[in-house]
């Protein structure tokens, strides 16, 4: 058996940064709690670690970030995580007189940042992400003139602007994105359209479609929550439809039965994984079948 290690994988930039902000943080303040206002990154096993160095995370599902600065107390530090917030949050923080470190992705700052020129401008914009997603969220909150279409079910939204910007959650794929772009441009014929899909993203996604046409079995590796390894996940699905294709979060989720009898193994992860999960994964088919 043959098992390839889809590359590049790893840490993205963006994710890589927010990481080591949060244990610089601690490093700087060993006798202050810190704690992560959301999920830092969609990766279980990271954040577990995260907590064995005293970084807790805050997180409730239902709840929306407001309020659990509630539970916050005034002597903690805050990390604010890589997906980016509203700007409400850091205006509660900052009442609260409570210290706080963002570690926004560089990447989402630059989408944010043109969403804000362009309702300065006089213009809608019309962002293609997912609901409750914490980006998307944050995107949402920059202007009243912010309209989300939903990957999920996509309505395209009525407005008054006839050349509104068209711009995406920096997770999704150039793929499902294109097809969104042209339901809104058949809406609105002078919509303008800044793709803002992820370097990373994008590396990962081209080079999962580069396998081998006769690839047995693709495991897609990620945390339940990333949208990125979602994905992959479906690219995978769509483009290799003889493979079995598998999501998995770590070596533990392996199964010896799917791997029986097959030839060609790949292994893509999604940006927030670990490079060293992605190896653990390859390491463990290796033994058992070589």
């Amino acid at each position: 058996m043959k098992v390839i290690l889809v590359e590049p994988y790893g840490y993205c930039a963006g994710v890589a940064n927010a990481i080591s902000l949060a244990y610089k943080t601690k490093e700087a303040n060993p006798d202050r709690k810190i704690v992560i206002l959301g999920m830092l990154i969609h990766n279980d096993d990271t954040l577990e670690e995260l907590e064995k160095a005293g970084i807790e995370t805050i997180y409730q599902k239902d709840k929306d970030l407001l309020d659990l600065i509630d539970l916050i107390e005034d002597d903690f530090i805050v990390i604010l995580t890589a997906h980016g917030h509203k700007e409400e949050v850091e205006n509660r923080l900052k009442e609260r007189h409570l210290k706080f470190v963002d570690t926004t992705c560089p990447f989402v700052k630059t989408t944010f940042n043109e969403i804000v020129k362009e309702t300065r401008n006089g213009h809608d914009v019309i962002y293609i992400g997912k609901e409750n997603h914490p980006e998307a969220n944050a995107a949402l909150s920059l202007s009243k003139r912010v309209h989300l279409l939903d990957v999920s079910s996509p309505v395209v939204p009525n407005i008054e602007d006839d050349s509104p910007l068209i711009i995406n959650q920096t997770t999704f794929s150039h793929y499902e994105v294109e097809q969104l772009i042209n339901l809104v441009k058949s809406k609105y014929k002078n919509a303008r359209v800044l793709k803002s899909v992820c370097y990373a993203s994008t590396k990962r996604q081209e080079a999962l479609l580069n396998l081998p046409k006769d690839v047995d079995l693709i495991y897609v590796v990620g945390g339940k929550k990333s949208n990125n390894a979602k994905t992959l996940f479906n690219l995978a699905s769509k483009n290799y439809p003889s493979a079995k294709v598998i999501a998995i979060q770590n070596a533990n989720d392996i199964k010896e039965k799917d791997l029986n009898g097959l030839n060609l193994v790949a292994i893509s992860s999604g940006a927030s994984t670990p490079k060293a999960i992605s190896e653990s994964i390859k390491s463990k088919i290796e033994k058992l079948f070589n």
